[in-house]
């Protein structure tokens, strides 16, 4: 299971800052949201619309990963004070 911002769910953005804070999946885009209900999806949806997302099945609890575009690699960091 994974939360997604609309624009992730919605397929008009691609995905470009993964989290996983506390154990939960974060797929957004990226852009500043106001006030946004989660969309809910499997993992696995995700892989078929973007494969490259398999590069991160192993990403550490509490670590995230970021890339300028679609095409571009992860950059994979832990954030500060964790």
């Amino acid at each position: 299971m994974v939360y997604l911002c609309s624009h992730v769910f919605e397929n008009t953005r691609p995905v470009l800052f993964v989290s996983r804070a506390d154990g939960d999946w974060q797929f957004l885009c990226g852009e500043e949201h106001d006030n946004e209900v989660p969309n809910v999806v499997g993992f696995n949806h995700l892989l078929e619309r973007d494969p490259t997302l398999a590069e991160l099945l192993h990403l550490p609890d509490e670590w995230e990963a970021e890339r300028a575009g679609a095409s571009s690699p992860w950059r994979i960091s832990r954030p500060v004070g964790k």
